[in-house]
């Protein structure tokens, strides 16, 4: 039994090692060299990332200056203090709301109007018009639908899918052509003629003249179904449009933001590179993804292979595209100029989206009446120079030029100026609100009518 034993612990293996066969010994070091070469290289990814993103806080006592405000608020003419929201009691404030449609755009301005502090609860239009209040300055919206907008927030969809408020069967010229009965009760109240600085504000996001307030509540014949008459001859009436050329438009009426479909989400490090002039991070000196169509081809020509990128879809592949299969986001923050062509509408929703990734417009659309501004007064706000660049149709071939002639340090504030409009105006039905109060509020007229007042008194 002894010399069994004996034979049988000399079998016994001198290490933990030798139980291991060595064709599988080979096996786990082919895994071990590969785990190592995989912590090696994640290592080096890691760092090459820290390296990029991390490098703003190469000084950590460094305190980075805040971008200047590029939006004027007119000294000495703004009056913030002296007046109230108030909306018209027709539609949605009424217990027959669900009897008025409302888009969904038009729902989230309203709600912004509703949850402003200068609104007032409590007035009522009805009772404003009774006993109207001279020293009271009014800002009046109105409440049922004057915008007509298919594609916010979802893009290309059916009539119906966008809007918050349903009415069967109803069309776009019906909402309009009801609309014009409701302007005009509310231009002609007494609430609104008691005091000569207060002002009813609508919003037109019509394209055609089929389909602007303008025209369908204005003088033109074709489209004034109604037979208004000049129903908007009126300079307490203010016009506030996304698709609206200077033309078109009278002189106190003013540009908005189209609201963004897509808009890019900026980490703090790509917002740190743009307050901080890093432009150069960007690859693309320029880029435009887009459906093809109005001219819209040329742009392809521009397309050099390297940091200009261009990129015309189909219209099938545009309309079914969903998410971002196209890269549109990425392509988009790393980019330093974007297009905003017009397309079957003057405007562009890739206006307000480039905004926010800080990328900077390039606008081909003759004439079109941008966000804030009037064809009298361009600059009230904000001169748009400074914010983005502005191309005839005819010469969209030169952009490359154009784009290279500007330097980089006008490029970096144009940049600032761009994602400070976003921040400020163009991300959100707030923001519309805020840039509609500060143009009614820095009115230089405002001024010249409280002086006078005061000179009497």
């Amino acid at each position: 039994m002894e010399n069994g034993e004996q034979k049988a612990e000399s079998r016994k293996p001198s290490s933990l090692m030798e139980m291991v066969p060595p064709s599988s010994m080979q096996g786990h070091g082919r895994v071990y060299r590969t785990a190592l070469v995989f912590i090696v290289f994640s290592c080096a990814v890691l760092y090459s990332i820290l390296q990029n993103q991390f490098v703003i806080y190469e000084n950590p006592g460094a305190v980075v200056d805040p971008p200047p405000s590029y939006f004027s608020t007119v000294n000495d003419t703004t009056h913030d203090d002296d007046y109230e929201i108030v909306t018209t009691n027709y539609g949605w404030t009424t217990l027959k709301r669900d009897q008025f449609s409302q888009r969904k755009v038009s729902e989230e301005f309203f709600n912004a109007i509703l949850s402003h502090p200068k609104y007032n609860p409590k007035a009522s239009w009805d009772e404003l018009g009774k006993h109207p209040d001279p020293s009271k300055r009014l800002v009046v919206f109105l409440d049922v639908d004057t915008c007509i907008d298919n594609n916010y927030p979802k893009y290309g969809a059916r009539f119906y899918d966008n809007q918050a408020i349903t009415i069967k069967g109803e069309k776009w010229m019906d909402i309009l052509d009801k609309s014009c009965l409701h302007i005009r009760r509310a231009a002609e109240s007494p609430a609104l003629k008691a005091n000569k600085d207060s002002r009813l504000v609508l919003l037109d996001c019509g394209n055609a003249p089929w389909y602007r307030l303008g025209d369908v509540c204005g003088t033109n014949s074709r489209a004034n179904r109604g037979g208004w008459g000049d129903l908007l001859n009126n300079s307490q009436v203010i016009i506030a449009s996304y698709g609206a050329r200077k033309q078109d438009v009278r002189d106190v009426d003013i540009g908005l933001p189209p609201p963004a479909v897509k808009q890019t989400e900026l980490l703090p490090y790509e917002r740190y590179w743009i307050e901080t002039c890093k432009s150069e991070r960007r690859h693309y000196l320029f880029s435009f993804q887009g459906r093809g169509g109005f001219r819209r081809d040329r742009l392809k020509l521009l397309d050099n292979g390297d940091n200009i990128f261009v990129r015309i879809k189909d219209s099938q592949s545009y309309w079914n595209s969903t998410g971002d299969m196209f890269n549109y986001g990425e392509i988009m923050r790393n980019s330093l100029f974007s297009a905003a062509p017009r397309g079957d509408c003057l405007y562009s929703y890739r206006f307000t989206e480039m905004m926010s990734a800080g990328t900077i417009p390039v606008v081909y659309a003759n004439n079109w009446l941008p966000p804030f501004a009037s064809p009298v007064d361009p600059d009230r706000i904000l001169n748009w120079t400074k914010c983005a660049v502005f191309i005839r149709e005819y010469k969209l071939l030169e952009t490359g030029l154009v784009l290279n002639e500007i330097p980089d340090d006008v490029r970096c504030e144009m940049q600032q100026c761009s994602l400070a409009f976003w921040n400020e105006f163009g991300s959100s039905r707030e923001g519309w609100l805020r840039g509609i109060l500060r143009w009614v509020n820095s009115d230089p007229g405002i001024s010249k009518n409280i002086e006078a007042v005061r000179e009497i008194t």
